[in-house]
């Protein structure tokens, strides 16, 4: 008898969203351990995971769902690894300005943004010169 075992991740502070490990769907042998991990992504890695999926046939609609998204981000990152996240990534970012790709990497950017924030923000740094505070 083949049994799926769902896993249960969270992305940013989406809460427990449970998803399928690829290598447990359909396993014939039961599973006899528990794996944790906790792996710091960047906003364009979650934005790299969307990627993989808008080009492999993911309507951007279906995006829409941020029940959706969460698990899509768990399940595609734990299938595909972190080397094709990356290579997605390298990939949306060399996407010709203005093209129908360039517009999807910008809509997937959105998406991460709206569900995970913006990120770190980048604060001038302050140096002295000669008592005065200068921002650079």
């Amino acid at each position: 008898m083949f049994t799926t075992t769902k896993a249960t991740g969270q992305v940013g502070t989406s809460g427990p969203v449970e998803f399928i490990p690829t290598l447990r769907e359909g396993a014939d042998q039961p599973a006899a351990m528990r794996v944790s991990m906790s792996i710091d992504i960047s906003l364009e890695d979650a934005a790299g995971a969307l990627w993989i999926l808008v080009t492999e046939g993911t309507e951007l609609s279906e995006l829409d769902d941020e029940q959706f998204v969460h698990t899509m981000v768990l399940e595609t990152l734990f299938a595909e690894g972190g080397n094709r996240v990356a290579a997605a990534r390298e990939e949306m970012n060399e996407q010709e300005p203005g093209t129908f790709e360039a517009h999807t990497a910008h809509a997937l950017r959105s998406i991460v943004a709206r569900l995970y924030g913006t990120g770190p923000q980048n604060t001038p740094r302050q140096c002295r010169t000669g008592g005065l505070e200068v921002a650079r």
